[in-house]
């Protein structure tokens, strides 16, 4: 998984663990919520024709909408009242009462005014909308024009205090729910019940993120340093995710530049409606005009041109030429019909302000987002307030200042600061809500029903069962089948933060009912530091070993890879005693340094014989050395109780091992591995987005085929972004390879056109796979009695490359991913698969959280 993965491992990481999951799992069990669904069409009662941007909403609550182009609006709540008031600048105020049922059509006729405003050009839909010569468009353009000149980044040195508070709610749960059987223990609630401003549900602060930096700019914005004073987390005290969580509130939304020509929000690149395409994509209108200290303001209204771009709905304040176009006050929606899982609202306010010596420099952003991630049942509110503030220009500081490759700096101190510290220094008061989470969340993790469920939730999410201070599992891995071992069952445990914050030791136990041999693993880990991250590890392993499979975040012997396309006998039984240390120097710059003592042996079904004395060999000793590198600027993570979780971004990530074996070492054989990768995404704006990653090898010396670059295949039917999905296990090997990945998703681009799919919000995704590779002479010289006799499945890929591809449709039911996989070369291989008669192809489907 990707965000909600993340998520989960950084609200496991506070002691109330799966806090606002648990809950909404629990809650969500005992209600049932009545909703109220209102759709219709407005209109001019003269004209007849479609009225754009009216207010709809529920008298008396924060509930309501506007009309798009055509005049449709929707509504869906179950927090609204009796009446609608819909009202439109130029229009008479009406007011319609609602009837008892739950699903209404009500199409209204607005009467005009008699007086014409100026200010209002919006275009009706029978009058086809134009760029050339639309008032509307000028001001755009005009904005524009001048946009570098407002984003108060043409000084060379521009500095300034940034204080930003995350909060976290649960929302849309009603009074009913907290008089349900079962609700007893949560009448706590009761005492921090807030209303949104966003749509008028109630909801009740759980987490509150805090953080205080200064950022420090030179060059006109080129050159960026921001360091982090102080942060707090409010209900826990552990210092490990304090930085995490900051990071993953990225992975939502980052800081948003509006004069940006995209904007990263979800996941997705956004079309900001100030950007140099924006009348390409955006519909713009004056909908209204007011006159601030001798400046005049007009209201300018955005909308895209289709509902499945990824753009914003929303309007902006802009100055006439006299405040130098510039925008004084921003709102951007989304259109909940746009392509955007567990989303159900979002608004982001901005507010800037002009001042004589800066120019106009942004005060205020606040950012609401309403997560439904179990329907129409509890969901999540997540506020971000970032407000700005000792701004100053011209403070010049050295070139030793700006040099590193981080540009988010964490001071060592920033989690210790005082109570005190933060009432003086944070912009604004919490409030008494705010500050009770601490004492709420405390209170609630005693609840014994929550306890049961927090522990379903745990179970669900890891496959481990959390028994006071060690965790049982994986629970995915109990019972499993391969061909050399036949059953096999297995029982494990590690240790939690209630053992040890800084050690934990794993181990588990296997037997195979067919071959009648133990398997075993122990592992020790200490932890210096978990940001920056410094760990040592240690560990012991006797077991079994599949060349050429890597299936991500899955155990080998996981029940589901008991399922494959052919028997598994090309396995061998591998000893292993691994020392590791890993070394985070900052933030983006990890090594890791291994050492691996490995014995290979044969199974029955897998013999190693010598290729020219037809000689049987017991065993292969491989003991070698690792030296990797892995770099990603300004990489973002979330830290959890042990394990940290990358989340992905658009900055470029370099892998580079180093691998030497020696007879030195006691190994059989001499030689040295080089491996280096590089993975990048880029986002594209409305047109989704690109992962592209290239991977090279090369080994330096003789070795045997079981210590060859043995291709990753995938013989089960799960989707596997960076193996080759028709490529057997153990089909092709080489000493020197290179590969190239591609997958671009479309995020809804092209069903988004097509009535009668769009409403289901699936995606297209397609992919490609090349791999080119071979076996150098002197390990494939048959006459070498120093090499091992491969088995006759095992090839090299010596005169055309392995190439497949792929066309697949992603978030079925907001979680499934089924592509349709084709292998292009290598058809005349055996057990490859086939569909329909097609040879080289195959179906393969994946489980995936994103928005």
């Amino acid at each position: 998984m990707e965000l909600l993965q993340a998520l989960l491992l950084g609200i496991k990481s506070i002691h109330i663990k799966s806090l606002i999951f648990g809950i909404l799992v629990f809650l969500s069990c005992s209600a049932s919520a009545q909703y109220v669904k209102i759709k219709g069409v407005i209109t001019d009662s003269f004209s007849k024709e479609p009225i754009p941007f009216v207010n709809v909403v529920f008298k008396g609550k924060n509930v309501g909408t506007t009309s798009d182009l055509n005049g449709k609006y929707a509504l869906d709540s179950q927090w609204g009242s009796s009446t609608l008031i819909f009202s439109s600048i130029g229009y008479e105020v009406q007011e319609v009462d609602l009837d008892e049922s739950n699903y209404q059509v009500i199409n209204i006729e607005l009467v005009p005014k008699s007086q014409e405003l100026q200010t209002f050009e919006i275009t009706s839909k029978k009058q086809q909308y134009r760029n050339k010569e639309n008032p509307a468009v000028i001001l755009i353009r005009n904005v524009l024009e001048h946009r570098d000149e407002n984003r108060g980044k043409l000084f060379d040195y521009f500095e300034y205090e940034k204080y930003s508070k995350s909060e976290y709610d649960l929302n849309n749960f009603t009074e009913t729910w907290l008089d349900s059987k079962g609700m007893e223990g949560f009448q706590i609630l009761r005492d921090y019940i807030d209303t949104s401003e966003l749509n008028g549900k109630p909801f009740v602060p759980i987490v509150i993120q805090e953080k205080l930096a200064t950022v420090y700019e030179r060059n006109q914005g080129k050159d960026s340093k921001e360091i982090v004073v102080a942060t707090k987390i409010s209900g826990t005290d552990d210092g490990n995710f304090s930085s995490g969580i900051d990071q993953f509130m990225t992975k939502i939304g980052g800081d948003v530049d509006i004069y940006e020509s995209s904007i990263l929000l979800f996941d997705k690149s956004f079309t900001s409606p100030i950007a140099a395409i924006g009348p390409t994509i955006y519909k713009y209108y004056i909908t209204d005009s007011t006159e601030i200290e001798g400046v005049v303001y007009k209201k300018l209204s955005f909308l895209p041109r289709n509902h499945t771009m990824t753009a914003f709905t929303g309007y902006m304040w802009v100055g006439d030429s006299t405040a130098n176009y510039g925008v004084q006050k921003i709102e951007l929606n989304l259109d909940k019909r746009m392509n955007i899982n567990f989303l159900d609202d979002m608004r982001v306010t901005q507010e800037f302000e002009r001042d004589s010596t800066i120019g106009w420099i942004l005060i205020k952003d606040i950012m609401i987002v309403d997560f439904q991630p179990l329907g129409k049942t509890l969901g999540v509110f997540n506020t971000k307030t970032v407000s700005y503030s000792n701004f100053k220009v011209n403070v010049e500081r050295p070139d030793e200042f700006y040099k590193g490759l981080n540009s988010i700096v964490y001071l060592p101190e920033e989690e210790i600061k005082s109570d005190q510290y933060w009432i003086e220094h944070r912009h604004e008061d919490l409030s008494k809500g705010e500050e009770g989470i601490y004492f709420l969340a405390d209170s609630i993790q005693n609840i014994k029903q929550f306890k049961v469920f927090n522990t379903v939730v745990q179970l669900l999410g890891t496959a481990y069962l959390e028994v006071k201070k060690v965790d049982i599992g994986p629970m995915t891995s109990l019972v499993s089948y391969n061909t050399v071992e036949g059953i096999r069952v297995r029982a494990g445990f590690r240790t939690n933060l209630n053992f040890s914050k800084t050690w934990r030791f794993t181990g588990w136990g296997a037997y195979g009912l067919e071959d009648k041999r133990f398997k075993y693993f122990g592992q020790a880990e200490y932890y210096w530091n978990k940001n920056p991250y410094r760990r040592l590890l240690v560990s012991y392993e006797e077991n079994t070993y599949q060349p050429g499979l890597v299936i991500s975040n899955i155990p080998p012997d996981h029940y589901l890879l008991s399922f494959r396309r052919t028997p598994s006998t090309n396995m061998f039984y591998e000893q292993t005693i691994k020392i590791q240390y890993d070394h985070e120097w900052f933030n983006g710059l990890t090594n890791t340094f291994e050492l691996n003592l490995k014995n290979i042996s044969a199974t029955r079904f897998n013999p190693l014989i010598h290729a020219v004395t037809n000689e049987v060999e017991p065993s292969i000793t491989d003991n070698s050395f690792t030296l990797a590198t892995r770099f990603s600027l300004n990489e973002r993570f979330i830290q959890g109780d042990f394990k940290r979780e990358p989340i992905k971004t658009i900055s470029p990530i370099f892998t580079l091992k180093l691998k030497y074996s020696d007879p030195v070492f006691g190994s059989d054989y001499q030689y040295g591995q080089v491996y280096l990768s590089i993975e990048k995404r880029f986002m594209p704006g409305i047109f989704g987005f690109t992962d592209v990653e290239i991977e090279t090898a090369k080994i330096f010396g003789k070795v045997p085929y079981p210590l060859l670059l043995i291709h990753r295949g995938n013989e089960t039917l799960t989707y596997q972004k960076t193996a080759y999905n028709m490529m057997n296990f153990m089909e092709f090997a080489s000493d020197q390879a290179i590969a190239l990945f591609l997958e671009h998703h479309f995020d809804g681009l092209i069903f988004g056109f097509l009535p009668g799919v769009r409403h289901f919000k699936t995606r297209v995704v397609v992919g490609g796979k090349i791999l080119v590779g071979n076996v150098t002479e002197k390990n494939r010289n048959i006459d070498d009695p120093d090499l091992i006799l491969k088995p006759e499945r095992l090839s090299s890929l010596q005169g055309q490359p392995y190439v497949e591809g792929s066309i697949g449709i992603e978030n079925i039911f907001s979680i499934f991913r089924i592509d349709l996989v084709k292998r292009f070369t290598y058809l005349e291989a055996p057990n490859i698969g086939n569909l329909l008669g097609v040879k080289g192809l195959g179906p393969r489907i994946a489980f995936k959280l994103k928005f």
